[in-house]
């Protein structure tokens, strides 16, 4: 329900009233508690509107009032001319009439809302209403008479007096300009500050990566080459014991090996530093490389890897090497998840456009598929699974420990070959699904 509590009425047939009128409604502003910035837009707005009023129609009255609805109040102003009214309210307050409706137009981009009502022979009615500054209590009728007596206590409202007050605004006004170029002071040496910490976390992220490399991963790769070497010379004479030591240190060793390659992935991706060479190519033989790799792991957990083609031939533009590395990565996973005996599939197939929701528009498309048979994906951590170190766990995978980049990585690397991988939940399990140009992209104009 609105309530309306009425403050004054303001006739307008001379210039002075269009003084006066601004005036009284900088002091109600004032007096209501307005800020600085607020009361000089509401009197801007009602000066300009007061006078399309007078110089349009002949006068016309502005009448203040205090509207409530719900829980919020607002200070409206309606100013009613008593002209012979308007055709067409929308052609004014657009561009059609730009020498009538420019000072309605400017107005509404002061207040909170301007609306403006007409018909012909009957004047016309403009409505401009700014809400109540944050905290103001319930405004009553009590309120508005205290209001009035002290609008009662009259000031100069000469154009000697009304030039002095807006001086004072216009001060008040470069005051509070000055103190934002402060504060925008303070906020740009801020950003510099952040720029240069930013910069620096460059040189030492540029260095740990050359730390990585050199310090960390060529060792290892000779720690597993020498590990191999003794497997092989000295499989006779270990007990099986020993072996078993031995196995325990290279999968340690294999597993160090790929977080180290997953992280330096990721960081030159990052970096900018990651190249990817497309061309034209086979999903078959891809398909069947990737596989070929992790049989080794799929046998060992009894789990089958199907490889389908949707249509004969399907053709994709990447970069073979780097979907290989994606491949692996999601059939890797999708062994680890599935329960013994089950099998996964991968296929791969031409779509014409990509589905909505995913970013990518255009085609057509070349989409491998990776369907497990596994617990599938818990629905808060759809959203996540491509982010750094996010990492899924269930019964099935318990025992397999993983560095929470491999996601992350194949996902940098699908967009940088201008295709993406979605995650999604099939009826048994999940579905990873990696999507690449069928063919190059033309050039841009």
């Amino acid at each position: 329900m609105t309530t309306n509590v009425p403050l004054i009425t303001i006739a307008i047939r001379r210039e002075y009233d269009m003084l006066l009128a601004r005036h009284r409604g900088r002091r109600i502003c004032q007096l209501l508690g307005f800020s600085n910035g607020d009361t000089t837009r509401i009197a801007t707005a009602l000066s300009e509107v007061a006078r399309n009023a007078f110089e349009y129609a002949g006068g016309g009255t502005a009448a203040f009032s205090i509207d409530a609805n719900g829980s919020g109040q607002e200070l409206v102003i309606r100013v009613r001319d008593e002209g012979p009214g308007i055709a067409d309210v929308t052609a004014v307050m657009s561009d059609e009439r730009p020498s009538l409706g420019i000072g309605l137009r400017g107005s509404r981009t002061l207040m909170d809302r301007l609306e403006m009502s007409s018909n012909a022979g009957t004047g016309t009615v403009v409505t401009m209403a700014k809400e109540m500054p944050p905290g103001s209590p319930r405004f009553t009728t009590a309120d508005a008479g205290r209001l009035i007596a002290e609008l009662a206590n009259q000031e100069d409202v000469s154009p000697v007096g009304e030039l002095h007050a807006q001086n004072q605004a216009l001060l008040t006004t470069l005051r509070e300009v000055e103190q934002l170029r402060a504060v925008a002071i303070d906020a740009r040496e801020t950003a510099e500050a952040a720029q240069l910490v930013a910069e620096r976390s460059l040189v030492v992220r540029d260095r740990f990566m050359a730390l990585t490399t050199h310090e960390i991963r060529t060792p290892l790769n000779a720690m597993i080459g020498y590990m191999d070497l003794l497997e092989i010379e000295l499989a006779a004479i270990l007990s099986d014991r020993q072996k078993d030591f031995l196995a325990r240190v290279q999968r340690a060793s294999h597993h160090l090996r790929g977080i180290t390659n997953d992280f330096l992935v990721m960081a030159q991706g990052d970096a900018g530093r990651l190249q990817v060479t497309c061309r034209e190519a086979t999903a078959r033989t891809v398909m069947r490389e990737a596989a070929a790799l992790i049989m080794p792991q799929a046998l060992a957990r009894d789990v089958t890897v199907r490889l389908a083609e949707a249509e004969h031939a399907v053709t994709y533009f990447g970069d073979e090497d780097r979907v290989r590395q994606v491949l692996v990565n999601l059939i890797g996973n999708a062994v680890s998840f599935s329960p013994a005996g089950s099998s996964i599939d991968v296929v791969a197939e031409r779509v014409l456009e990509a589905p909505g929701g995913n970013g990518m528009s255009g085609g057509p498309w070349s989409v491998f598929r990776v369907v497990d048979c596994g617990p599938g994906i818990p629905t808060e951590k759809l959203d996540h699974v491509f982010e750094p170190f996010v990492q899924l766990s269930s019964d099935v995978q318990s025992s397999r420990k993983g560095s929470g980049l491999g996601l992350t990585v194949s996902r940098q690397l699908a967009q940088m070959m201008g295709g993406d991988l979605t995650a999604a939940n099939g009826e048994l399990g999940a579905i990873f699904a990696l999507w690449l140009p069928q063919q190059a992209a033309a050039p841009s104009a």
